[in-house]
């Protein structure tokens, strides 16, 4: 299952109140991050997401879950959604946003580093056959 880990101090409750826009428009669709839900704990935060890339339309969640030393980024694990490239390139605009909020963060290990708009010094980072991507945050 694609993850990303943010290592460094996250704090959830500063995601849902800045808001980082996650969008991304490409010439293989739209993916974007519309809703965020915290836990009454501010333990764990849902981001309701949406790719659109041709012939398919896929609603689901990603999960940021807090870690002692950082926050690990997942597909929500009952959401049912197949794992394409815009899937994983929404995730990869998801912990860009997320790590640019917090600085002294940085990238832990990932099995997606190729979906990071800045994968430098990514833990299993693999920089051949990767696109560029336009980050935003």
């Amino acid at each position: 299952m694609p993850n990303v880990t943010i290592e460094g101090p996250i704090d959830l409750r500063q995601i849902v109140i800045r808001r980082p826009e996650m969008f991304l428009r490409d010439p293989d669709g739209i993916k974007r991050v519309s809703e965020y839900y915290i836990n009454t704990d501010c333990s764990k935060l849902l981001l309701e997401a949406l790719v659109i890339e041709p012939g398919k339309k896929q609603q689901f969640f990603f999960q940021v879950r807090k870690k002692p030393d950082g926050a690990l980024i997942r597909l929500e694990p009952i959401s049912e959604v197949e794992k394409t490239p815009g899937v994983k390139r929404l995730m990869g605009q998801v912990a860009f946003a997320i790590r640019s909020l917090f600085p002294g963060s940085r990238y832990g290990k990932t099995n997606i580093a190729e979906f990071l708009p800045d994968n430098e010094g990514v833990v299993n980072c693999s920089r051949s056959n990767s696109k560029k991507l336009r980050a935003v945050a």
